[in-house]
This record gives structure tokens, C-alpha cells and sequence, in this order.
């Protein structure tokens, strides 16, 4: 694995967490029922996409703020992935033409449906992109490469922080893209 500078890596993942927020503005205009709109049946709706990301946020936040916690500074300034790290990014990531490696979320990342106000799942996942701006702040005076987060279905396999916050990023590309198909075909009226 190639060794990359932690300032380039941290910019880019805040410039990518940008460009999220600013594509999350045509959701916020949508009324409580077309966000609980469903493609099909077995297929999830925007207010479903974005409660997935929050459950799995706040999962993987709360492991990165306390391993921040308890980070002694560290000057390192490059980053290198492992094997599971860059499996992990480029299984998660969107490809270049938009499609996605198709993978099913474990029932416990999936959204309760029955009191989901699509609002409040929006407000949510806008609070947290700011929480992982300030994470991404305070990844500068850390070791991306020794801090390791547990994977969110599993405490046995650890991710380098600097790969979980590719994942992470990957993440919500992936699921902002999938949110951005289900508004292309929402019925209007």
C-alpha cells in the first residue's frame, strides 16, 4: 500500500463531506410523504437511506470520539492503508459509473420504520456530518494509521482510523447516491 500524506487524505474526505451536504439540500425541501415514498416494496425510502446512515454514524462516531479521546498527539503525516482497510473503502465506495457493489445491510443498521419522522432523519444526518468535520479537525494530531476502530457489525475486526473515515465517507456517498435515484423517480402530485 501506498503511503499518503495526512493532510491530502484529511482535506480531501472534509471537500467529499462537503460536496454531501451541499446535494442533501433538494431533501429537505420534500414534504413528510414523498420521503416515506418506496421505490418497491423491498426497496427503502430517502427518510429509510438516511436513518441507515445515522444508525451507522452514530456506531462508528461514538467508537472514533473516544479513541480521539484517548489519542496521545502524534506527528506522523502520512497514512498507509492495510488489505482491510482498502477492502473495506472499495467494497463501500460508488464506481466511477455509479453503480455499487451490492451488499445487504445487517438488520440492525436498518431503520424503524414505524416512528421515522423524515425531517428529523434529515436534521440528524446534517448534525452528524458536522460531528465528522470536527473529527476530521481533530484527526490532524493523531496517527491515522495506529488508532483502530471496530467495525460497526463486529468488535473483532479493526479498521485504521484513516480507513474508517474513507469508510465512512464512502458510506454516505454511496447512500446520498442511492437517496439521489430515489428522488429522480419520486411520483409528483
Amino acid at each position: 500500500m501506498i503511503a499518503i500524506n495526512k493532510k491530502t487524505i484529511l482535506s480531501d474526505l472534509h471537500d467529499r463531506i462537503e460536496v454531501v451536504k451541499n446535494n442533501i439540500q433538494p431533501f429537505l425541501k420534500l414534504q413528510p410523504q414523498q420521503l416515506h415514498w418506496k421505490p418497491a416494496p423491498d426497496k427503502w425510502s430517502i427518510a429509510e437511506i438516511f436513518e441507515h446512515v445515522n444508525i451507522t454514524h452514530a456506531i462508528y462516531l461514538k467508537y472514533i470520539n473516544t479513541a480521539l479521546t484517548d489519542a496521545p498527539i502524534q506527528a506522523r503525516e502520512t497514512f498507509k492503508s492495510n488489505l482491510l482497510g482498502k477492502w473495506a473503502y472499495d467494497i463501500i465506495m460508488p464506481r466511477q459509473d455509479g453503480s455499487v457493489f451490492k451488499l445487504r445491510a445487517p438488520k440492525f443498521l436498518h431503520a424503524d420504520t414505524i416512528q421515522l419522522d423524515g425531517q428529523q432523519v434529515l436534521s440528524s444526518f446534517m448534525k452528524q456530518l458536522e460531528d465528522f468535520d470536527h473529527i476530521l479537525e481533530l484527526a490532524r494530531y493523531v496517527d491515522l494509521q495506529k488508532i483502530k476502530i471496530p467495525f460497526s457489525f463486529t468488535k473483532i475486526l479493526k479498521l485504521r482510523l484513516g480507513d474508517n473515515l474513507r469508510f465512512i465517507v464512502a458510506h454516505n456517498e454511496r447512500h446520498l447516491l442511492q437517496a439521489q435515484k430515489v428522488l429522480a423517480i419520486l411520483p409528483t402530485g
